[in-house]
Protein backbone atom coordinates (compact mmCIF):
# COMPACT_ATOMS: atom_id res chain seq x y z
CA UNK A 1 0.00 0.00 0.00
CA UNK A 2 2.50 2.44 1.13
CA UNK A 3 4.90 1.58 -2.39
CA UNK A 4 1.55 2.43 -4.22
CA UNK A 5 1.31 5.55 -2.59
CA UNK A 6 4.93 6.59 -3.27
CA UNK A 7 4.58 5.67 -7.13
CA UNK A 8 1.02 7.91 -7.31
CA UNK A 9 3.22 11.04 -6.04
CA UNK A 10 6.00 10.35 -7.73
CA UNK A 11 3.86 9.79 -10.74
CA UNK A 12 1.80 14.02 -9.94
CA UNK A 13 4.79 15.26 -9.42
CA UNK A 14 6.35 14.32 -12.67
CA UNK A 15 3.15 15.90 -14.39
CA UNK A 16 3.01 18.86 -12.50
CA UNK A 17 6.98 19.03 -13.97
CA UNK A 18 6.13 18.68 -17.01
CA UNK A 19 3.38 21.20 -17.30
CA UNK A 20 5.35 23.55 -15.55
CA UNK A 21 7.87 23.25 -18.06
CA UNK A 22 5.77 23.24 -20.90
CA UNK A 23 4.46 27.31 -19.94
CA UNK A 24 7.68 28.18 -19.43
CA UNK A 25 8.40 26.73 -23.24
CA UNK A 26 5.37 28.56 -24.61
CA UNK A 27 5.99 32.08 -22.80
CA UNK A 28 9.88 31.98 -24.26
CA UNK A 29 8.63 31.22 -27.51
CA UNK A 30 5.21 33.61 -27.70
CA UNK A 31 7.15 37.07 -25.78
CA UNK A 32 9.45 37.31 -29.14
CA UNK A 33 6.95 36.80 -31.33
CA UNK A 34 4.53 39.47 -29.62
CA UNK A 35 7.13 42.03 -30.18
CA UNK A 36 7.57 41.40 -33.52
CA UNK A 37 4.09 41.76 -34.83
CA UNK A 38 2.22 43.29 -32.04
CA UNK A 39 4.89 45.26 -29.96
CA UNK A 40 4.41 49.00 -28.79
CA UNK A 41 6.51 51.71 -29.11
CA UNK A 42 5.72 54.72 -27.24
CA UNK A 43 5.00 58.07 -29.46
CA UNK A 44 4.94 60.39 -26.25
CA UNK A 45 4.91 59.37 -22.75
CA UNK A 46 2.53 60.39 -20.21
CA UNK A 47 -1.24 62.02 -20.41
CA UNK A 48 -2.27 64.85 -21.75
CA UNK A 49 -5.06 67.17 -20.22
CA UNK A 50 -7.93 67.01 -22.35
CA UNK A 51 -6.92 63.54 -23.81
CA UNK A 52 -8.67 60.19 -22.53
CA UNK A 53 -5.89 57.75 -24.69
CA UNK A 54 -2.84 55.83 -24.57
CA UNK A 55 -0.04 57.49 -26.88
CA UNK A 56 1.36 53.52 -28.13
CA UNK A 57 1.06 52.33 -31.66
CA UNK A 58 1.99 49.00 -32.83
CA UNK A 59 4.49 48.75 -35.28
CA UNK A 60 6.15 45.79 -36.61
CA UNK A 61 8.73 47.28 -38.79
CA UNK A 62 11.52 48.89 -37.26
CA UNK A 63 12.41 50.82 -40.07
CA UNK A 64 9.05 52.76 -39.90
CA UNK A 65 9.85 53.90 -36.24
CA UNK A 66 13.39 55.23 -37.51
CA UNK A 67 12.07 57.45 -40.36
CA UNK A 68 9.38 58.44 -37.91
CA UNK A 69 11.81 59.64 -35.00
CA UNK A 70 13.64 61.54 -37.65
CA UNK A 71 10.70 62.93 -39.19
CA UNK A 72 9.32 63.74 -35.83
CA UNK A 73 11.48 65.46 -33.14
CA UNK A 74 10.03 64.81 -29.76
CA UNK A 75 9.19 68.85 -29.10
CA UNK A 76 6.76 68.73 -31.52
CA UNK A 77 4.23 66.63 -28.98
CA UNK A 78 5.75 68.63 -25.74
CA UNK A 79 2.21 69.73 -24.37
CA UNK A 80 3.72 71.86 -21.59
CA UNK A 81 5.84 73.62 -24.30
CA UNK A 82 2.77 74.12 -26.56
CA UNK A 83 0.46 75.27 -23.35
CA UNK A 84 3.54 78.24 -22.64
CA UNK A 85 3.43 79.35 -25.81
CA UNK A 86 -0.36 79.98 -26.49
CA UNK A 87 0.03 81.27 -22.28
CA UNK A 88 2.49 83.44 -24.02
CA UNK A 89 0.71 85.11 -26.94
CA UNK A 90 -1.45 87.89 -26.93
CA UNK A 91 -3.98 85.81 -29.30
CA UNK A 92 -6.31 84.72 -25.82
CA UNK A 93 -7.66 87.07 -24.29
CA UNK A 94 -9.60 86.73 -20.88
CA UNK A 95 -12.05 84.49 -21.55
CA UNK A 96 -15.34 85.21 -18.61
CA UNK A 97 -18.90 84.13 -18.74
CA UNK A 98 -21.42 86.43 -17.73
CA UNK A 99 -24.71 85.54 -16.74
CA UNK A 100 -27.55 87.07 -14.82
CA UNK A 101 -30.94 86.81 -13.38
CA UNK A 102 -33.63 89.33 -12.37
CA UNK A 103 -36.63 89.34 -10.63
CA UNK A 104 -38.77 92.32 -11.21
CA UNK A 105 -42.47 93.59 -10.82
CA UNK A 106 -43.63 95.67 -13.33
CA UNK A 107 -47.29 97.21 -13.96
CA UNK A 108 -47.92 95.22 -17.22
CA UNK A 109 -46.38 92.06 -17.58
CA UNK A 110 -47.27 91.95 -21.52
CA UNK A 111 -45.89 95.54 -22.25
CA UNK A 112 -42.73 94.94 -20.14
CA UNK A 113 -42.00 91.49 -21.83
CA UNK A 114 -42.69 93.92 -25.31
CA UNK A 115 -39.75 96.20 -24.17
CA UNK A 116 -37.61 94.19 -23.32
CA UNK A 117 -37.69 91.92 -26.47
CA UNK A 118 -36.83 95.46 -28.30
CA UNK A 119 -33.97 96.66 -25.81
CA UNK A 120 -32.16 93.04 -26.25
CA UNK A 121 -32.27 93.06 -30.45
CA UNK A 122 -31.80 96.67 -30.02
CA UNK A 123 -28.43 95.71 -28.10
CA UNK A 124 -27.45 92.54 -31.06
CA UNK A 125 -28.76 89.80 -28.70
CA UNK A 126 -32.16 87.97 -29.06
CA UNK A 127 -35.02 86.11 -26.84
CA UNK A 128 -34.33 82.62 -26.70
CA UNK A 129 -37.36 81.83 -24.49
CA UNK A 130 -40.21 83.48 -23.66
CA UNK A 131 -43.56 82.80 -21.88
CA UNK A 132 -46.46 84.71 -20.28
CA UNK A 133 -49.07 83.15 -17.98
CA UNK A 134 -52.15 84.09 -15.81
CA UNK A 135 -53.75 82.77 -12.93
CA UNK A 136 -57.05 83.13 -11.30
CA UNK A 137 -57.20 86.26 -10.12
CA UNK A 138 -56.10 87.49 -13.33
CA UNK A 139 -52.91 88.28 -12.42
CA UNK A 140 -49.84 87.82 -15.23
CA UNK A 141 -46.30 86.28 -15.12
CA UNK A 142 -43.58 86.27 -17.40
CA UNK A 143 -40.42 84.20 -18.08
CA UNK A 144 -37.50 85.20 -20.57
CA UNK A 145 -34.11 84.24 -21.62
CA UNK A 146 -32.21 86.66 -23.49
CA UNK A 147 -28.56 86.05 -24.72
CA UNK A 148 -26.78 89.46 -25.41
CA UNK A 149 -23.03 90.24 -26.56
CA UNK A 150 -21.06 90.26 -23.74
CA UNK A 151 -19.78 93.78 -24.19
CA UNK A 152 -23.64 95.07 -24.04
CA UNK A 153 -24.56 92.74 -21.02
CA UNK A 154 -24.31 95.54 -18.18
CA UNK A 155 -26.24 97.79 -20.62
CA UNK A 156 -28.58 95.49 -21.32
CA UNK A 157 -29.26 94.46 -17.59
CA UNK A 158 -29.50 98.30 -16.99
CA UNK A 159 -32.18 98.81 -19.41
CA UNK A 160 -34.40 95.80 -18.05
CA UNK A 161 -34.35 97.38 -14.65
CA UNK A 162 -35.65 100.92 -15.55
CA UNK A 163 -38.64 99.12 -16.27
CA UNK A 164 -39.88 97.75 -13.31
CA UNK A 165 -41.79 99.31 -10.30
CA UNK A 166 -39.78 97.44 -7.73
CA UNK A 167 -36.47 94.98 -8.84
CA UNK A 168 -37.25 92.31 -5.88
CA UNK A 169 -33.76 90.10 -6.86
CA UNK A 170 -30.86 90.87 -9.27
CA UNK A 171 -28.01 88.13 -9.18
CA UNK A 172 -25.33 88.80 -11.33
CA UNK A 173 -21.84 86.02 -11.80
CA UNK A 174 -18.66 85.85 -14.00
CA UNK A 175 -16.59 82.57 -14.73
CA UNK A 176 -13.33 83.07 -15.64
CA UNK A 177 -12.37 80.37 -18.15
CA UNK A 178 -9.74 80.94 -19.47
CA UNK A 179 -7.35 78.59 -17.75
CA UNK A 180 -9.08 75.74 -19.58
CA UNK A 181 -9.35 77.61 -22.34
CA UNK A 182 -5.39 77.73 -23.13
CA UNK A 183 -5.34 73.76 -21.68
CA UNK A 184 -8.16 73.19 -24.62
CA UNK A 185 -5.96 75.18 -27.31
CA UNK A 186 -2.82 73.41 -25.88
CA UNK A 187 -4.68 70.18 -26.69
CA UNK A 188 -5.87 70.63 -29.76
CA UNK A 189 -2.33 71.92 -30.60
CA UNK A 190 -0.76 68.17 -29.46
CA UNK A 191 -3.56 66.46 -30.74
CA UNK A 192 -3.50 67.66 -34.41
CA UNK A 193 0.20 67.38 -34.48
CA UNK A 194 -0.16 63.60 -33.52
CA UNK A 195 -3.12 63.00 -35.99
CA UNK A 196 -0.52 64.50 -38.67
CA UNK A 197 1.97 61.78 -37.39
CA UNK A 198 -0.38 58.82 -37.49
CA UNK A 199 -1.35 59.78 -40.85
CA UNK A 200 2.09 59.97 -41.90
CA UNK A 201 2.34 56.04 -40.32
CA UNK A 202 -0.78 54.80 -41.67
CA UNK A 203 0.69 55.94 -45.57
CA UNK A 204 3.66 54.12 -44.85
CA UNK A 205 2.39 51.06 -43.16
CA UNK A 206 2.06 47.69 -44.94
CA UNK A 207 1.47 44.86 -42.89
CA UNK A 208 -2.10 44.20 -41.53
CA UNK A 209 -0.89 44.84 -38.09
CA UNK A 210 0.32 48.06 -38.83
CA UNK A 211 -2.44 49.23 -40.52
CA UNK A 212 -4.79 48.07 -37.88
CA UNK A 213 -2.77 49.25 -34.60
CA UNK A 214 -2.28 52.98 -36.45
CA UNK A 215 -5.88 52.73 -37.38
CA UNK A 216 -7.08 52.65 -33.99
CA UNK A 217 -5.13 55.07 -32.53
CA UNK A 218 -6.20 57.39 -34.85
CA UNK A 219 -9.49 57.21 -34.92
CA UNK A 220 -9.11 57.68 -30.85
CA UNK A 221 -6.86 61.39 -31.74
CA UNK A 222 -9.40 62.44 -33.97
CA UNK A 223 -12.31 61.76 -31.98
CA UNK A 224 -10.86 63.54 -29.01
CA UNK A 225 -9.97 66.34 -31.58
CA UNK A 226 -13.62 66.55 -32.45
CA UNK A 227 -14.49 66.72 -28.36
CA UNK A 228 -11.84 69.34 -27.87
CA UNK A 229 -13.29 71.53 -30.88
CA UNK A 230 -16.87 71.12 -29.47
CA UNK A 231 -15.58 72.53 -26.35
CA UNK A 232 -13.75 75.11 -27.49
CA UNK A 233 -17.00 76.25 -29.47
CA UNK A 234 -18.82 76.12 -26.63
CA UNK A 235 -17.07 78.59 -24.64
CA UNK A 236 -16.62 80.32 -27.26
CA UNK A 237 -20.68 81.01 -27.57
CA UNK A 238 -20.42 81.74 -23.54
CA UNK A 239 -18.20 83.96 -23.76
CA UNK A 240 -19.10 85.91 -26.86
CA UNK A 241 -22.74 85.78 -25.88
CA UNK A 242 -23.48 86.55 -21.89
CA UNK A 243 -27.01 85.00 -20.47
CA UNK A 244 -29.86 86.87 -18.51
CA UNK A 245 -33.08 85.51 -16.86
CA UNK A 246 -35.83 87.77 -16.46
CA UNK A 247 -38.64 87.03 -14.21
CA UNK A 248 -41.67 89.20 -14.75
CA UNK A 249 -44.62 89.41 -12.21
CA UNK A 250 -47.35 92.07 -11.53
CA UNK A 251 -48.80 93.65 -8.43
CA UNK A 252 -51.91 91.49 -7.04
CA UNK A 253 -55.10 93.37 -8.26
CA UNK A 254 -57.95 93.55 -5.09
CA UNK A 255 -61.61 93.12 -5.91
CA UNK A 256 -64.71 92.11 -4.70
CA UNK A 257 -65.83 88.60 -5.74
CA UNK A 258 -68.00 88.64 -8.93
CA UNK A 259 -69.42 84.86 -8.62
CA UNK A 260 -73.03 85.25 -7.75
CA UNK A 261 -73.41 83.33 -3.69
CA UNK A 262 -75.66 80.12 -3.89
CA UNK A 263 -75.59 78.66 -0.64
CA UNK A 264 -78.48 76.22 -2.01
CA UNK A 265 -75.86 74.77 -4.09
CA UNK A 266 -73.52 74.38 -1.86
CA UNK A 267 -75.45 72.25 0.36
CA UNK A 268 -76.81 70.22 -2.01
CA UNK A 269 -72.83 69.35 -2.85
CA UNK A 270 -72.03 69.03 0.90
CA UNK A 271 -74.96 66.26 1.09
CA UNK A 272 -73.84 64.31 -1.88
CA UNK A 273 -70.29 64.29 -0.74
CA UNK A 274 -71.72 62.98 2.85
CA UNK A 275 -73.28 60.44 0.76
CA UNK A 276 -70.53 59.29 -1.15
CA UNK A 277 -68.53 59.16 2.09
CA UNK A 278 -70.93 57.11 3.88
CA UNK A 279 -70.85 54.41 0.42
CA UNK A 280 -67.27 54.29 0.67
CA UNK A 281 -67.32 53.29 4.49
CA UNK A 282 -70.13 50.67 4.14
CA UNK A 283 -68.21 48.94 1.09
CA UNK A 284 -64.96 48.77 3.21
CA UNK A 285 -67.07 47.22 5.50
CA UNK A 286 -68.08 44.50 3.06
CA UNK A 287 -65.18 44.06 1.95
CA UNK A 288 -63.64 43.70 5.41
CA UNK A 289 -66.12 40.92 6.46
CA UNK A 290 -65.62 38.96 3.56
CA UNK A 291 -61.93 39.52 3.54
CA UNK A 292 -61.95 37.64 7.14
CA UNK A 293 -64.67 34.38 6.13
CA UNK A 294 -61.65 33.93 3.25
CA UNK A 295 -58.96 33.37 6.35
CA UNK A 296 -61.52 31.20 8.68
CA UNK A 297 -59.60 28.01 6.66
CA UNK A 298 -56.43 29.50 7.89
CA UNK A 299 -57.42 29.76 11.02
CA UNK A 300 -59.01 26.58 11.52
CA UNK A 301 -55.62 24.76 10.36
CA UNK A 302 -53.78 27.46 12.29
CA UNK A 303 -56.13 26.02 15.34
CA UNK A 304 -55.68 21.96 14.85
CA UNK A 305 -51.87 22.61 14.29
CA UNK A 306 -51.75 24.10 17.72
CA UNK A 307 -53.89 21.45 19.39
CA UNK A 308 -51.80 19.13 17.89
CA UNK A 309 -48.22 20.62 19.78
CA UNK A 310 -49.66 21.35 22.83
CA UNK A 311 -51.46 17.37 23.08
CA UNK A 312 -47.71 16.58 21.88
CA UNK A 313 -45.84 18.62 24.60
CA UNK A 314 -48.67 17.33 27.24
CA UNK A 315 -47.90 13.83 26.96
CA UNK A 316 -44.09 14.29 26.82
CA UNK A 317 -44.65 15.88 30.05
CA UNK A 318 -46.46 13.63 31.70
CA UNK A 319 -43.97 10.70 30.50
CA UNK A 320 -40.72 12.73 31.57
CA UNK A 321 -42.51 12.92 35.02
CA UNK A 322 -43.29 9.31 35.37
CA UNK A 323 -39.73 8.48 34.34
CA UNK A 324 -38.34 10.80 37.61
CA UNK A 325 -40.67 9.14 39.70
Amino acid sequence: MDQKFVSLIKKIGLAVLIVIALIVLYFIISIPLTSKYLGTQTLNQGAVPGTSYGMDVGLGAPSMMEDYKAAAPPSVYSYNATRDAISASDTISPKVIKTGSLGLVVDKVDQAVNEITTQTTTNGGFVQNSSVNENKQGVKYGYLTLRVPANNFETLIAKIKSLAKLVEREDINGREVTEEYVDLQASLTHNLAVEAQYLELLKRAQKVEEIIAVREKLDQVQGEIESLKGRLRYLDNQTEMSTITVNLSEEPQISLPQEKWQPWVVTKQAIKDLIIMLQNFVNRVIVFIFVILGLIPYLILILIVYLIIRKIYRWYKNKKAKTIQ
